[in-house]
C-alpha cells in the first residue's frame, strides 16, 4: 500500500497507541487506534483509526464491502479485531478480560435485520433486557418501554407481536428496544436497507429526532439525504480504510479524494 493511499482519520498528537485514553471530559467516547482485522487473508480493516466524542454524529458511508460494518461491529466487538486498540467509554474492549456483556449494555446497536422474538409482544420485547440484565422492576421497565414506543411513534402496538407489523414498525420496535437499556451510544448496521423505499422514512425520521436530542451515533448507511441531514461528520471508507472524512458540507460538496468522487457520482 502506497503512502499516498493509506489515509485515515489521525489522532490528537497527544494520543497514543499503547496507552489508555486520558479519563478527562474532552476524551473521547470512543476511541478506534490502528486496527487491523482480517478475514482469512483479506484485510477487511486496515490501520483504521477513529476517535468519536460524546454526543457527536458520526455516518460512515462507502461501497459494499468497504468495511464499515465490519468496523462497527469492531465497536462493541461482535468482531475480534486481529491488531489495535477500541476504547469504548474509556474501556479497552479489545482487552479479553473486559466483561463484553456488560459493557454492551451501554451500547446499542440495531441491525439491517430486526430480531424481534417472534413469540413476544412488542411490549415484552422491550422490557426483556432491562429486566433481566439491569435488574429493572417490572413496573418500571414497563412504564419506560411504553414511553419509547410512543417516542418511536407506535404505542398502539404495545400488545402487537413482530409478525403483525410492517417491515418500518419492526424496525422502530428495534430501536426502542435498543434504547430501553438507556445506552450512552447507540450503532445502527444499515437500519433501513431491509425495508421497502416506502417505509424507510419512518426510520429514517425517528433517527433524526434521536440524534437531536444529543445521542452519541455511529450509523453505517446507504442513505446520503440522512448523512447530508444529522451527521457531524460522515467517513468515507473503502477497501478497509477511511480515505476521507468531514463536514457533510465539505465531504459532499468539495471532495477531495478521487475515489470519494466517484463514488458520489454514483450514488447522488
Amino acid at each position: 500500500m502506497t503512502e499516498d493511499t493509506k489515509i485515515t482519520t489521525p489522532l490528537p498528537s497527544s494520543a497514543k497507541a499503547d496507552s489508555s485514553p486520558s479519563q478527562e471530559d474532552s476524551a473521547p467516547i470512543i476511541s478506534v487506534q490502528h486496527v487491523w482485522k482480517y478475514f482469512g487473508v483479506l484485510p477487511a480493516l486496515q490501520d483504521v483509526s477513529l476517535e468519536i466524542c460524546k454526543g457527536e454524529r458520526v455516518v460512515i458511508i462507502g461501497p459494499s464491502g468497504s468495511g464499515k460494518s465490519t468496523l462497527l461491529r469492531s465497536i462493541n466487538r461482535l468482531e475480534e479485531v486481529d491488531k489495535g486498540h477500541i476504547w469504548v467509554d474509556g474501556h479497552d474492549i479489545t482487552d479479553k478480560s473486559q466483561n463484553i456483556n456488560k459493557l454492551r449494555q451501554n451500547m446499542g446497536m440495531v441491525f439491517q435485520q430486526f430480531n424481534l422474538f417472534p413469540h413476544k409482544t412488542v411490549l415484552q420485547n422491550l422490557t426483556l433486557a432491562p429486566v433481566k440484565l439491569r435488574k429493572t422492576p417490572h413496573t418500571q421497565a414497563e412504564s419506560l418501554a411504553l414511553g419509547l414506543l410512543k417516542k418511536v411513534g407506535i404505542s398502539d402496538k404495545a400488545n402487537t407481536y413482530p409478525s403483525l407489523l410492517s417491515g418500518g414498525q419492526q424496525q422502530r420496535v428495534a430501536i426502542a428496544r435498543a434504547l430501553a437499556m438507556q445506552p450512552n451510544i447507540m450503532l445502527f448496521d444499515e437500519p433501513t436497507s431491509a425495508l421497502d423505499p416506502e417505509m424507510v422514512g419512518e426510520v429514517l425520521d425517528v433517527m433524526v429526532n434521536l440524534a437531536e436530542e444529543g445521542m452519541t451515533m455511529v450509523c453505517v448507511t446507504h442513505e446520503m439525504g440522512f448523512a447530508r441531514t444529522v451527521a457531524d461528520r460522515v467517513i468515507f471508507m473503502d477497501k478497509g480504510q477511511i480515505v476521507e472524512a468531514g463536514s457533510p458540507d465539505n465531504l459532499f460538496g468539495a471532495p477531495n479524494h478521487p475515489r470519494l468522487k466517484q463514488f458520489l457520482n454514483q450514488v447522488l
